[in-house]
């Protein structure tokens, strides 16, 4: 039964018009040996326009999950290179501090770049990863909610 559950089935392609752009992308910007996982990570500004150049051919809108490793520079660089905006993503974890700092971080970009940042996503998978209780997510995301 599990081999007849697993049978790989042929898909038919989606009706997209080639020429359609998609509506939004999450956008990552670690290339090569570079990673998220390694708290000195910082991706410079000049590739992440590059990365957005390339990208704004394709959407008009990227998704972080972050404002870490140079993801912050994300919402200025979009403005710069103008037609992308931002959802910008707040990496909440088990350290209270840092979670307030981003959440600070995310509020003040916002502020700054009403025209490019038009959703704030608190808490990317906190919950699933175990890493906080529900109430604190719900307190961080009031917090968010009443600054933006």
């Amino acid at each position: 039964m599990w081999w007849w559950l697993a049978t790989p089935i042929t898909l038919a392609r989606a009706p997209i018009d080639p020429a359609d752009k998609v509506q939004c992308v999450s956008y990552a910007p670690f290339r090569g040996e570079q990673t998220p996982l390694e708290a000195w990570t910082h991706i410079d500004a000049e590739q992440i326009e590059q990365d957005l150049r390339q990208l704004k051919e394709i959407t008009d809108c990227v998704r972080t999950y972050s404002l870490e490793n140079g993801l912050d520079q994300v919402p200025a660089i979009a403005a710069r290179v103008g037609g992308l905006k931002v959802l910008q993503g707040i990496w909440l974890s088990s350290n209270r501090t840092k979670n307030y700092e981003q959440a600070g971080l995310a509020i003040r970009l916002t502020k700054e770049f009403p025209g490019i940042i038009t959703a704030v996503i608190v808490g990317n998978e906190v919950l699933l990863r175990g890493e906080m209780t529900m109430a604190d997510l719900v307190s961080i995301i009031r917090l968010v909610k009443t600054q933006v």
